[in-house]
């Protein structure tokens, strides 16, 4: 009880802004450890600069019980707080993403509070797939928002009226955010805190934590291709697409792949379309775009020779295609994602 008052003397104070994490079972271990440490040295910096003035940074972690929580790696995190003992004093409450997020989502107890807790806190966040618990708070209706890559299509399905955009690695709808996957948090967690006290402090608790202060590029140059080969009812398509992944330096135009179908362009084009989701244009594009990441990543060749082969032809038509898709590039992706075997 005694430790209940000071708390809350010191919220009144207003020498905090308190951050609580919700976690549950099987959550994911970063996306709380990675955020948690970016405001421990973002109140670390304010004292260290003199910036004595602006409140500081106090975190809790929250569960359904106080005590230990098992994460998805096996690791167990202790919980301070129960999560449904807890009603105003929050500035930002920040929701885990992990594989245990299906069932946490489900928890009416718990999707309830952060429903109710929505109105009584400054800003409301989510990392990764945490965005699943925000939704079924009904938080994201009809808002921007973003989450882990591999969980989109998921979302969207899911929850027809959110606008998902899984290229970026955090997003700001109103007074919520949600983050891409895992390690996003940090970014997510360092743009708070620039947010709440300045530039000076983030570039602070970046270089400490020996991170881009603002990453470049988005999730987009993290991803696998999956859907170059997702399933199509049509195996004369399926094996349409197979050939172009192996032939990116061919001709894909789209008279020349209506022909190699013995289809009209017009036909052509509105079966890729309906099949795929896509244009045939834009697919070519992505194929070779896949067929030039793998050589960024495990050779040395020139960037100009990878656009020959792999049909882009010059580099500037690369570079603008790698701008669209990976938000990089291709020197910058190289520079990130080579092979250390090659250096």
């Amino acid at each position: 009880m005694d430790m209940q008052i000071s708390e809350r003397a010191m919220e009144k104070t207003g020498r905090f802004r308190r951050v609580g994490f919700l976690i549950f079972p099987d959550c994911e271990i970063l996306d709380i450890c990675g955020p948690l440490e970016a405001f421990f040295f973002a109140d670390h910096w304010l004292g260290r600069l003199g910036k004595t003035k602006e409140p500081g940074y106090q975190s809790i972690i929250m569960a359904a019980a106080p005590g230990p929580v098992q994460t998805m790696s096996g690791t167990q995190i202790v919980a301070t707080h129960c999560f449904s003992e807890i009603s105003d004093g929050l500035d930002t409450l920040i929701v885990a993403g992990g594989t245990g997020v299906e069932q946490a989502s489900k928890d009416e107890r718990l999707v309830e509070w952060v429903r109710s807790m929505a109105p009584r806190v400054r800003r409301v966040a989510s990392i990764c797939s945490g965005a699943f618990i925000l939704a079924a708070a009904k938080l994201l209706h009809e808002r921007r928002v973003t989450t882990h890559w591999m969980f989109s299509e998921l979302l969207a399905q899911e929850y027809s009226s959110i606008e998902i955009d899984a290229s970026k690695l955090f997003v700001r709808d109103g007074n919520i955010y949600t983050s891409g996957g895992i390690t996003a948090g940090i970014d997510l967690a360092l743009a708070l805190v620039e947010e709440d006290v300045g530039p000076e402090v983030m570039l602070a608790v970046a270089r400490t934590m020996v991170v881009f202060p603002r990453r470049p590029g988005g999730q987009s140059q993290f991803t696998a291709q999956t859907s170059l080969m997702e399933k199509t009812d049509r195996p004369d398509l399926a094996e349409l697409r197979t050939w172009m992944m192996a032939h990116p330096e061919a001709d894909l135009s789209v008279p020349a792949l209506a022909d190699r179908m013995s289809m009209s362009l017009r036909n052509f084009s509105r079966l890729f379309q309906n099949e795929v989701g896509e244009t045939p244009a834009h697919f070519a594009e992505r194929v070779r775009a896949e067929a030039a990441r793998c050589k960024l990543e495990q050779t040395t060749l020139p960037i100009e020779r990878i656009a020959r082969d792999c049909g882009f032809g010059d580099p500037e038509r690369m570079r603008r295609a790698f701008l669209r898709l990976y938000d990089a590039s291709p020197a910058d992706y190289r520079a990130r994602f080579r092979s250390a075997l090659l250096t």
